[in-house]
């Protein structure tokens, strides 16, 4: 067949990969100049199914309640984003529930297991430099409260094939030894051995390459307009350099996947939530951070990457906006210098690359994968927070969806038809 594929973020190229390898003859429409280009940018650079949860989880109406008008807070809801979010709100709003969060936790952490498999079989056929580490991740906790409730939590992260580890505050220390000057201000901290690390944005531009090899075509500095239909099927897309068609597309744009569909009269439940990250060089660090630390409560992970050191995070609703706003920038810095003393002495002229992007988030916190409606429409977006460790299995499974192969994991979860 031959397919196109709208989006050249790690979802439409994985898919894109994935599908060339099955025979068929694809075509990947941007409107940016390159792969990787938006949400796959610049973020946390972490492979983590030990972090799968939806942002929706138990108790955030109040946070976010509580946060509101605070530009430091973790999860900031803009008021000028309410009208766009009604519907979308009462639906992210009633998935916060324990019963109902613990169910996408579960199907969002199959598929990041099942992501890890992907990358692993990847890196066997096609080895490519893109920073991978696979040192694991640390969740770093503040006072006994937090630490007790995460000790709690490790059986049902077992119970979902996640391997982790209690840890107090002296092998903390051990495992990450750039972490020692925190003193008492790290209790413990739950340490996940198969968490793995790599800049998402060279993995998506080597992938393109690699997908070039096999004959999938780019074509960037394109716009798509509109989908073209007769019959309740795509005959073509209309695009700021003319038409092109196929037998059958893939919707793979993040966040703008909505605004494409309406042409089709195509609703999908899924709004940006920006997010923002740092990049700084550690020539000058004597003692380097050797792993990724996260932290939970202020919703921001910090990864080595060679030489440098991202850290990304927080969540904003605030429409399309993708401005960086630099206190939201400080308050990112701020995480990285209460972890790492080191880097507050170090920051003065050091070179700070600053970051913000959108997250196409659904109102459950699990992707849109598979079928629609439309006949020859397949989705593949809404992956939120976790996009990267997701994306592989994704274009996996929906490549095999189209393909007409079954995929390794059942795509109902995923599915645009549970809304």
């Amino acid at each position: 067949m031959k397919i196109i594929v709208v989006g050249s973020g790690l979802m439409g190229v994985t898919t894109a990969y994935y599908l060339s390898e099955q025979g068929h003859e694809v075509i990947v429409v941007d409107r940016q100049p390159g792969p990787a280009q938006e949400t796959s940018f610049a973020n946390a650079c972490v492979l983590h199914p030990s972090q799968a949860s939806p942002w929706n989880h138990p108790g955030v109406a109040w946070q976010i309640l509580k946060w509101m008008g605070k530009e430091n807070s973790p999860f900031l809801l803009r008021p000028s984003a309410i009208p766009s979010l009604l519907k979308w709100g009462l639906t992210f709003l009633h998935h916060s529930k324990p019963e109902r969060f613990h169910a996408n936790l579960k199907v969002n952490t199959l598929l990041a297991n099942y992501n890890i498999e992907c990358v692993e079989e990847l890196k066997k056929q096609h080895p490519f430099d893109y920073c991978a580490q696979g040192l694991g991740s640390m969740k770093v906790l503040g006072n006994e409260q937090e630490l007790e409730i995460a000790i709690e939590q490790i059986a049902l992260f077992q119970d979902m094939g996640i391997e982790c580890k209690a840890l107090d505050q002296a092998e903390v220390f051990n495992k990450e030894p750039a972490l020692v000057e925190n003193g008492s201000k790290l209790v413990g901290g739950i340490f996940y051995p198969k968490d793995q690390t790599g800049d998402a944005h060279e993995f998506c531009q080597k992938l393109a390459e690699l997908a070039k090899l096999k004959q999938v075509e780019f074509k960037y500095d394109v716009n798509v307009e509109e989908f073209l239909t007769a019959n309740n099927k795509i005959t073509g897309i209309k695009t700021s350099k003319g038409d092109y068609s196929a037998d059958a597309y893939v919707l793979a744009a993040g966040s703008y996947s909505p605004l494409l569909a309406k042409s089709l009269k195509l609703k999908l439940p899924i709004r940006p939530i920006k997010g923002y990250s740092i990049t700084l060089e550690m020539d000058d660090w004597e003692l380097k951070p050797q792993m990724p630390v996260i932290d939970e409560e202020a919703h921001v992970a910090i990864t080595p990457l060679g030489n440098r050191l991202r850290a990304a995070g927080t969540a904003e609703l605030n429409g399309y906006n993708s401005e960086i706003n630099a206190h939201r920038i400080q308050m990112v810095l701020q995480q990285v210098i209460a972890r790492y003393p080191e880097a507050g002495v170090n920051i003065e002229g050091a070179n700070i690359n600053a970051w913000a992007g959108l997250r196409p988030t659904t109102a459950d916190g699990v992707p849109i994968m598979g079928e629609t409606p439309i006949k020859n429409l397949y989705l593949n977006t809404g992956h939120g927070h976790l996009g990267w460790s997701l994306a592989m299995a994704s274009g996996k499974i929906v490549a095999d969806i189209i393909n007409g192969s079954n995929p390794a994991i059942s795509i109902a979860p995923y599915s645009l038809t549970r809304f």
